[in-house]
Order: C-alpha cells, then sequence, then structure tokens
C-alpha cells in the first residue's frame, strides 16, 4: 500500500509529543513519459527564466525553484503532461480514500525544479497557516540524492537531520504529504540536473499568502459535485 504513516517514537510519558504522518509513496510506471516531462521542463527552462523575475527561496537564487509562484505546469497542454497531471490525480484519490478523507473542492499549482551539480533546497515548508492542506513532490531524473522529511516538532528551535524520513529520489517517483512539513533535499553531485516538479493543493483558491489564482497560476484539480478533471 503507497500510504505510510509516520508515526513518532513511543511516548514514555502523556505528555511526549505523539504525532503520525501520512505520506503517500507512489511511481508513476511509465519511463518515457517521465523522459518526455523532464525533457519538456528542461526545453522550457531558458524561456520561463527569462520571462519571470527570481524570488530567492529554499536556497535557490537564480533558477525555476525560485520563480515557483510564476507559472503552472499542471496548464501545459503536452499529452505527457496531461497523463502527468492524471497520474497525479489518480494517486491523490487513493491517498485520501486510503485515509477516509472525503474529497472536496479545490486547486492546485505546481512549479518545476532543476537543480545542477552542488545546489540543495534547504529546509522548507510550503505552507504553516490555517489554509494547509498538500503538496507533493514528483521526481523525473536524479541521481544519488534524497529528500529529507522533518517531524511536525521542533527540537531545540532547530531542526535535527537524525530524526528525518529520508527517501531516495528516483525518476517516477511521487511522494505526498501535509503541506506543514519541512522538507530539504541532498545536494546534487553529479553533473546531470536533477528535475522534479514540486505542487500544492490548496481547498480555496487562494494560497497560503491569500493571492487568488488570478493569472490561471492555480486551477480546478478536483471537483467532486461536477467535472472529475483538472481545468488546463
Amino acid at each position: 500500500m503507497p500510504v505510510k504513516i509516520w508515526k513518532a517514537p513511543q511516548p514514555r510519558s502523556p505528555f511526549a509529543p505523539n504525532w503520525a504522518v501520512p505520506m503517500f509513496v507512489g511511481h508513476w510506471a511509465s519511463p518515457q513519459r517521465v523522459a518526455e516531462v523532464r525533457d519538456l521542463i528542461l526545453a522550457k527552462e531558458d524561456e520561463i527564466k527569462t520571462q519571470f523575475d527570481p524570488v530567492p527561496i529554499s536556497g535557490i537564487t537564480d533558477g525555476l525553484t525560485s520563480r515557483w509562484h510564476a507559472f503552472n505546469v499542471f496548464t501545459w497542454p503536452e499529452p505527457a503532461m496531461r497523463e502527468m497531471a492524471d497520474f497525479v490525480t489518480r494517486a491523490y484519490w487513493e491517498y485520501l480514500d486510503h485515509l477516509k478523507i472525503d474529497r472536496q473542492r479545490d486547486y492546485i499549482q505546481g512549479w518545476a525544479n532543476v537543480l545542477r551539480e552542488s545546489e540543495k533546497l534547504t529546509p522548507h515548508a510550503h505552507d504553516l497557516t490555517e489554509r494547509s492542506y498538500l503538496s507533493g513532490n514528483l521526481c523525473l531524473s536524479a541521481e544519488h540524492t534524497e529528500t529529507k522529511y522533518y517531524p511536525p516538532y521542533v527540537y531545540g528551535a532547530e531542526l535535527k537531520v537524525d530524526q528525518t524520513l529520508d527517501l531516495k529520489n528516483q525518476p517516477g517517483n511521487l511522494v505526498l504529504f501535509p503541506s506543514s512539513v519541512f522538507h530539504e533535499t541532498s545536494p546534487n553531485r553529479t553533473g546531470r540536473p536533477r528535475v522534479t516538479i514540486g505542487f500544492d493543493v490548496f481547498l480555496d483558491d487562494a494560497d497560503s499568502q491569500g493571492r487568488s489564482a488570478g493569472d490561471g497560476r492555480h486551477i480546478l484539480f478536483d471537483d467532486p459535485q461536477g467535472s472529475d478533471r483538472m481545468r488546463a
């Protein structure tokens, strides 16, 4: 079963931290489509970087990650991108079904990350507000890197790597997790780019700062009362 419950160590007192985080770890078993999506991102990289100004984030000062707010890969029309969106949708439904959580009308924004040699994403969480819902990461190409997920509480006001859940990045692997979970990546130690898609799912048509979809940066992802397909 792709849903794993990441639990706190057994509490030894009634006041010790006691938490359980549902993590979905699935796999897109279509290597050809995975490679096509990767190649599309790399082909569009320079255009996106030219079109939008960077906003440094998570250790990246100039790159697609620093332009996450300005585009949405789930609006791209290419067949490989539509299949990618279908795969993410099915995984999302399976995740909710396993947890017995009802589907709701929600929205999605997705961006691409291209990390080259020595680059990494530093610890960050996508949403710590009352709007927080779900986030995800789809790996398209990576060698010898992993994503580290931190438990949902802080040790001595700092994050400690010896408490992390470490998941290896393999092409086609998808992870879904609560948006409040801190995470980071290990550095890319190769000469080949690490390419991933990150995304957030919102229950309201706004992101964690209250910014609305506006220019189409967010699109309808799931609507159990209407269309089951996201609108591109």
